[in-house]
C-alpha cells in the first residue's frame, strides 16, 4: 500500500492540483472551485429502518458529476481520489458532529479476490485518511467479507438483500466490544450492505453502537 500511495503522490502532487479535474487554480483540500460548484452538499441523515444502526449520513447529492467520480475511483484505478472524497466526508463529520462519541473508524470490506483485482478497497482508503486526520483508531481487517458475491449495483433491492446475507464476519470481537463505531462507505444505494455490516458488528463484535457515513446515496427519498 505504501508503494501504491507513493506512486500516486508522484503523479498527483498534494498541493496546487485539483484531484478531480487537474485544474491548478483556486484549490482547497484537493478540489477546485469549478468542481465544488458541481457538487451539492446535503449532509443528509437517512433512516434505513434497522435496529442495528444509529446515525446514517451521506454528504453529497448523487448527480452526474459525483456519479462519474465514484465510478472512476472504484473501477478505473483512480485510487488517489480518496483524498478529495475524504475531505468531503470531513466537512460532513464536522457539520453533523459525527465523532463526538466514536471510539473506532472502520469501513465496508470487500472480498480479498475483488481487492486483489482492484488493488485497494475504496472505502478503506477513505477510512484510513479520516482516521489519521481525526486521530481516531482505524480497525483494519477485523470486519471481513468471507464470500465473493455478485456486484450489488447489478441487482434489484430484494436480490441485494439476499446477496449480502451472511457474507461478513468478525475476526476479533475484542476490537469492537462495547465501542461506538463509525463505518465508512462510498455510496449507499439500498442500505442493505451497511445494515448487514452493522448487524455483524453488534451481534458478533459486541459493539455498543454503529453509525455510518457515505460520500453519496442513490436512494430514492
Amino acid at each position: 500500500m505504501r508503494i501504491f500511495d507513493g506512486f500516486n503522490e508522484l503523479l498527483f502532487p498534494e498541493k496546487g492540483v485539483c484531484l478531480f479535474c487537474g485544474n491548478e487554480e483556486d484549490i482547497k483540500n484537493y478540489i477546485c472551485n469549478y468542481c465544488k460548484d458541481n457538487m451539492e452538499y446535503l449532509n443528509r441523515e437517512v433512516d434505513l429502518d434497522s435496529p442495528y444502526l444509529g446515525k446514517v449520513v451521506y454528504s453529497l447529492f448523487y448527480n452526474e458529476f459525483i456519479k462519474e467520480k465514484i465510478y472512476l475511483y472504484k473501477y478505473e484505478n483512480y485510487g488517489y481520489l480518496y483524498k478529495p472524497l475524504g475531505e468531503i466526508l470531513l466537512k460532513t463529520i464536522y457539520e453533523k458532529n459525527l465523532i463526538e462519541n466514536i471510539d473506532i473508524i472502520t469501513y465496508v470490506p470487500i472480498h480479498r479476490r475483488r481487492k486483489a483485482i482492484r488493488g485497494y478497497n475504496q472505502s478503506e482508503l477513505i477510512a484510513k485518511y479520516l482516521s489519521k486526520i481525526l486521530d481516531i483508531p482505524l480497525s483494519r481487517e477485523k470486519l471481513i467479507k468471507i464470500k465473493h458475491t455478485k456486484p450489488q449495483n447489478k441487482l434489484n433491492r430484494y436480490d441485494r438483500m439476499k446477496n449480502i446475507e451472511g457474507v461478513f464476519k468478525i475476526v476479533d470481537s475484542t476490537e469492537f466490544e462495547n465501542k461506538e463505531i463509525l463505518i465508512i462507505d462510498d455510496i449507499i444505494t439500498t442500505g442493505s450492505t451497511i445494515k448487514e455490516c452493522a448487524k455483524v458488528l453488534l451481534e458478533e463484535g459486541q459493539a455498543k453502537k454503529v453509525h455510518a457515513l457515505a460520500v453519496t446515496s442513490g436512494m430514492k427519498l
